[in-house]
């Protein structure tokens, strides 16, 4: 029997590296507006550096025969520290021969489902990055069965975060059953979608509700039980209010161990999520938080 040549193989490291990537992107939520900073990518080190300028104090309203007060500048920074995170899966080579798939549609499915879990991994970090107390503004608490997400619970929640500057929020992130009640409000309030709106591509766009994209996703995470009722948090954003940072893109490999007659594929990465909520200011604030009953 002759031996194994390159063109045996129906893949290309290069073509699972493209591949995994394209399902990476495509799957994450909340990652598709994260800011992304790849500044460790040419940098030693596993720690990057925000700095920031503090803010001076206030105007004064000097004496006719007094002075300014001199008031100085001064810098501080915050820093994120990234991890390493991988996902392996193995096949024998019995697995090859008994399954009903071909070889290169099982090697397809790792790479697929390699590409899922680490895509939401992702995602279930920036949540929890976000959900962290004081890494969010809570601008609506649920206090009776009957607060649910709407159009004016959501204005409320706005206006208790962020008052006058909530015209800079660009997205909601809300649960499928805050989608229902918000659908089923017959008060007033409208979603409006349109295809040329740039969030179209984002997986769960639903359109614009006071002039934020509203995305439903089922993966923000649930509350406390409120007068009987289950509940779920939203999170409105910002522009950058969070970001992913980046020190080793997605790195798939293979091998195979020739004394236990297995094929192993695995994919790693390091990376760190970092709220930038009041990081710079504590008026800066760029996430709020709700919690809305369900119907």
């Amino acid at each position: 029997m002759a031996a194994t040549v390159s063109t045996d193989w129906n893949f290309q490291p290069k073509v699972w590296q493209d591949h995994i990537d394209a399902y990476f992107d495509n799957k994450l939520v909340f990652g598709s507006l994260a800011l992304t900073d790849d500044t460790l990518k040419s940098s030693p080190g596993e720690t990057v550096n925000f700095p920031y300028f503090e803010t001076i104090g206030a105007a004064e309203e000097p004496l006719e025969t007094g002075s300014l007060t001199v008031d100085n500048l001064s810098d501080d920074s915050f820093s994120s520290t990234v991890k390493e995170v991988g996902k392996a899966v193995g096949a024998k080579d019995k697995a090859f021969i008994v399954s009903a798939a071909r070889r290169e549609t099982i090697v397809m499915q790792a790479q697929k489902q390699m590409g899922r879990v680490m895509a939401e991994k992702v995602d279930a970090d920036l949540i929890a990055e976000i959900n962290t107390v004081g890494n969010h503004e809570d601008g609506y608490v649920a206090l009776a069965a009957a607060d649910n997400f709407n159009v004016r619970s959501f204005n409320v929640m706005l206006t208790a975060a962020f008052g006058d500057r909530k015209d800079e929020v660009v997205a909601v992130f809300i649960h499928s059953q805050h989608e229902l009640s918000l659908m089923n409000d017959s008060t007033a309030g409208f979603l409006k979608a349109d295809a040329n709106d740039p969030m179209w591509s984002v997986p769960g766009f639903r359109g614009r509700l006071l002039g934020a994209a509203v995305i439903v996703s089922d993966t923000v995470p649930a509350g406390p039980v409120v007068d009987g009722k289950a509940t779920f948090y939203a999170f409105a954003v910002k522009a950058n209010a969070y970001g992913i940072i980046r020190k080793q893109d997605l790195n798939p490999e293979q091998d195979r161990d020739i004394l236990a007659r297995e094929w192993v594929w695995s994919t790693t990465m390091w990376y760190a999520v970092k709220a930038f909520h009041a990081k710079i200011d504590a008026e800066d604030k760029k996430i709020a938080r709700g919690l809305f009953t369900v119907l």
